[in-house]
């Protein structure tokens, strides 16, 4: 099967449907820097995926990137990563960890660079979760996913791949091929990220960035900069991270700003600037709106709900951890009938019932607060997690020794019985 596609750089800005063009714009062959049709994908037909000649065209880059639309997970408290030009062919990136602003500070700072056991098995974990994400509902991002599975074997040494990208690197640099010596180099951060290697990973996306800027990339630079504003704040330089999601920021589109805003809470969250996290979250909130994205906004306003409870507006926290927790919970359906959907599900539920049961027993809620906890129980023992089991449980007993507290501190003063206890 033959068909012709529309030279994307010969396509107006103003015109989102690449096929509205005429027959003799699609075939023209005047401009040097347009490619040939591709044939037909292995999984599908994909168009043009090669745009190294078309870099210089912005216009062509925002018809592609229109096509493959960014999704989000509902889990709060997770670092966004900026999408992945579909042209980079780049490996599967596992799923973030939720940012713990507990007592879990207590680790090694050397284990960014040298993981432990229990990283290992973490990201052994995580990979095992990653790979049973279902596809996307966006044609392009599925295909796309099933290239990526079949180009990058999970059977090659992550440590072979490393070298014969280095390899590869060196080579086009050497070359003079500049784009493709920072596609590798931003293949070996995402390998080293999928390891553990933060302070490796920066290494390599540092100089993903030089390249970006030196051939002036501007989609490149902003993925630089997003990649190395989540991997310094893993390592925990939050100033480092804030100046790099802000310049970020400055280059993003919209969705890039709702990507960039909410990074930035989260560093402030957990530098415990609550009141300039909180302003962040609302600006992500503002720009999940403007696109319309129901998934963006359940993490986005679960965010603002942390940031609210730091700050001790606990009415406001309530009302939006309530909202996160009914989206969540409709957002299940566009994740289809899976063991991930339900996994990330259960896992939202936990953390959502939870944070409502901490929010309503320090408004003094203790009603409302044993319910949240018990559901939060009920669900951490279903998905087999018992540390989140024993803190709700820890928290269920708290909440009902203080239900009846005051009653039976007057009891004692008054030598009196509480009410319910005169009978025994």
């Amino acid at each position: 099967m033959s068909a012709v596609l529309p030279q994307l750089g010969s396509v107006s800005s103003g015109g989102s449907k690449l096929g509205g063009s005429s027959t003799a714009s699609l075939r023209s062959k005047s401009q040097p820097g347009n490619l040939a049709a591709t044939s037909q994908a292995r999984f599908g037909y994909l168009g043009h995926l090669s745009l190294r000649d078309a870099q210089t065209n912005p216009d062509a880059l925002r018809n592609v990137n229109a096509l493959d639309g960014t999704s989000f997970l509902p889990n709060v408290m997770v670092m966004q990563r900026a999408s992945t030009p579909w042209q980079y062919n780049t490996p599967h990136r596992l799923l973030e960890d939720e940012v713990k602003l507990d007592d879990d500070k207590d680790k090694d700072d050397g284990e960014q660079s040298a993981p432990a056991k229990g990283s290992m098995a973490n990201n052994a974990s995580m990979k095992s979760l990653s790979a049973s994400q279902p596809l996307p509902a966006n044609y392009v991002r599925r295909i796309r996913r099933r290239a990526q599975k079949s180009l990058h074997n999970e059977a090659t040494s992550w440590k072979q791949h490393i070298a014969d990208l280095k390899l590869l690197a060196d080579s086009a640099s050497r070359s003079g091929n500049i784009y493709q010596a920072l596609q590798a180099y931003h293949k070996m951060g995402i390998i080293l990220d999928n390891n553990g290697m933060y302070s490796e990973a920066i290494q390599k996306y540092k100089q993903f960035l030089s390249l970006c800027i030196t051939s002036k990339n501007t989609q490149g630079e902003g993925l630089a900069y997003n990649c190395l504003g989540i991997d310094t704040f893993k390592v925990g330089h939050f100033d480092e991270a804030i100046q790099y999601h802000n310049k970020h920021l400055e280059l993003a589109d919209g969705t890039g700003r709702l990507i960039a805003h909410t990074n930035l809470g989260i560093v402030f969250q957990a530098m415990g600037l609550s009141e300039h996290a909180a302003i962040h979250h609302q600006h992500a909130i503002e720009y999940a709106n403007r696109m319309g994205a129901k998934d963006a906004q359940c993490f986005s306003v679960g965010n603002l709900a942390i940031a609210s409870a730091a700050q001790g507006d606990l009415q406001t926290s309530r009302i939006c951890l309530q909202y996160h927790l009914s989206a969540a919970q409709r957002q299940k359906a566009s994740l289809g009938d899976s063991k991930f959907a339900h996994h990330t599900l259960k896992a939202v539920s936990n953390t959502a019932y939870h944070r409502l049961g901490q929010v309503n027993a320090m408004d003094g809620r203790m009603d409302e607060a044993t319910g949240h906890f018990e559901k939060a129980i009920e669900v951490a023992k279903s998905k087999g997690d018992q540390v989140s089991e024993e803190k709700s449980s820890v928290m269920l007993g708290v909440a009902k020794g203080l239900m009846n507290f005051e009653q039976h501190c007057q009891a004692l003063v008054t030598g009196k019985p509480p009410p319910g206890e005169e009978d025994d």
